[in-house]
């Protein structure tokens, strides 16, 4: 029950904001234009991959506090989070750094800008915002290892909601000026920065009296953070570097047509993380106390985001074009429908994936995941480039799908590998019912009528709620 607790309130946080962003995005598109639009996503899309720029900090703060807290080390929690935050703030200064320098360069990479100048300073606000987005990493993770999680939605869901509503009322009030639009967005993240820290502060009086830089934890926190540090850089890069060969091959408009879509289904990422957020701490405290009640989580959290997503991502694939129609319009919804379709198979095989990455960083596996992601750099924008120079947008898509599923074959490999024995090889079979059902529901894509598509989509939640009900039956106490 704790469990589900925890994750109804992290999915409230991630997930309340999305309402807003129905309203707020076509607004947006038609107020902004295609290209100032583009550049916004590409705007967060940067601020998203430099906020990673903690060297894996954040995540290696999270394990190691919540083992310490664990086994009751109070006297070590002042001189882990204060060593932890001090490297934090450094490496956010370097970013930022980074980021302005990179500017200029940057923006001319991007075709059909509307203005170069609006651009470059919009980049430099950003910037200037950076050592405050990695800071609020560090402290998030503070109050997720002491499960302080309904506590941390009380700034979670107002920081979401200002993604969306802050770029809304500049375009209200002072129209398409996507300078106003980035001061906005950075001066929210200053003061979410805040607000985390007096949370973190009231959360842990561990902390009081014993905030002290201790050389000590330095190693175990960089060891860790090193291995993250490529995960950090290079799997959020393959998560947008596909957006910047077509701003560079095509335009900014375009961008605009694959990034929509990509932005309402990588939303889906809420739902995995609110569960992962609250499983890593567990995951990190039982595999230290070799709990072997670990791999039943790890089997119910794959099985539940299974049941939960499948319904959820066959939908968004069967009507793709009558929702981007209604929501945008119908050329947005010719030029997009399609990629929104390939895009919501790839997120259902990627949220699921999420659970095998925890349960490896959990039990501190954090150099494997992260050679995986490197070996996987190449063969993405190989394949990114050959597949979108010969088909576009669609190209493009296709290129993400096939690493969404290379990366989760591989991470499930790795998890099932370190189970070993029967056990393993059971959890790997376990999974051809999840598959074969999947596939069946986006076979439904094939009917071309509206009303055969809504009766194929029945019969997948009739499916679904079949899954969910024997797992509640198996996951009830037996008398």
């Amino acid at each position: 029950m704790k469990l589900a607790r925890h994750t109804f309130f992290n999915l409230l946080g991630l997930g309340a904001p999305l309402l807003f962003a129905l309203v707020s995005i076509p607004v947006l598109v038609r107020v902004l234009g295609p290209e100032r639009f583009g550049l916004l996503t590409l705007i967060w899309a940067v601020t998203s991959y430099f906020g990673l720029f903690d060297l894996g900090l954040g995540r290696a703060l999270t394990q190691q506090l919540a083992i310490t807290l664990d086994r009751k080390e109070d006297g070590q929690v002042g001189p882990l989070s204060a060593t932890a935050l001090a490297l934090m703030a450094a490496l956010g200064l370097v970013g930022g750094a980074l980021m302005m320098a990179l500017a200029p360069w940057g923006v001319d990479l991007i075709k059909q800008l509307p203005d170069r100048q609006e651009a470059i300073n919009a980049t430099l606000v950003m910037g200037l915002a950076m050592p405050f987005i990695v800071l609020t990493a560090g402290l998030r993770g503070m109050l997720e290892a002491c499960h302080a999680f309904e506590v941390l939605n009380y700034i979670r869901l107002p920081m979401g909601l200002w993604t969306f509503v802050g770029p809304w009322l500049v375009v209200l009030w002072r129209g398409p000026d996507l300078f106003t639009i980035t001061v906005a967005l950075a001066a929210g993240r200053v003061l979410a920065c805040a607000v985390h820290g007096w949370l973190a502060w009231r959360a842990l009086p561990q902390l009081r009296g014993r905030l002290r830089l201790e050389r000590a934890w330095l190693r175990p926190l960089l060891v860790s953070g090193g291995w993250l540090t490529l995960s950090n850089l290079v799997s959020p890069f393959m998560g947008y570097v596909d957006r910047f060969v077509i701003g560079a091959s095509v335009s900014a408009a375009a961008v605009a047509f694959y990034a929509t879509p990509q932005e309402i289904v990588t939303k889906l990422w809420i739902i995995p993380g609110a569960l992962t957020a609250v499983l890593f701490p567990a995951f990190a405290a039982q595999v230290a106390k070799q709990d072997g009640s670990a791999w039943g989580l790890f089997d119910r959290a794959v099985a539940t985001l299974f049941v939960v997503l499948l319904p959820i991502t066959a939908a968004l694939a069967l009507f793709a074009h009558e929702l981007l129609g209604w929501w945008i319009g119908p050329e947005f919804a010719r030029q997009s429908g399609p990629i929104l379709q390939v895009f919501a198979l790839g997120i259902l095989i990627n949220c699921l994936a999420h659970v095998p990455l925890t349960w490896l960083h959990g039990a501190g596996h954090f150099r494997a995941p992260a050679l995986l992601h490197c070996a996987e750099l190449p063969l993405f924008v190989l394949a990114l480039w050959l597949l979108s120079a010969r088909w576009g947008l669609m190209g493009a898509a296709l290129a993400w799908l096939l690493r969404m599923l290379l990366d989760s074959a591989a991470l499930f490999a790795l998890v099932w590998r370190e189970r070993g024995g029967a056990a393993g090889a059971a959890a790997k079979h376990g999974m051809l019912v999840p598959a074969a059902l999947a596939l069946l529901a986006f076979a439904g894509l094939g009917l071309g009528s509206a009303a055969w598509r809504a009766a194929w989509l029945l019969m997948v939640l009739a499916a679904a709620a079949t899954m969910a009900a024997s797992l509640y039956r198996a996951s009830r106490p037996s008398h």
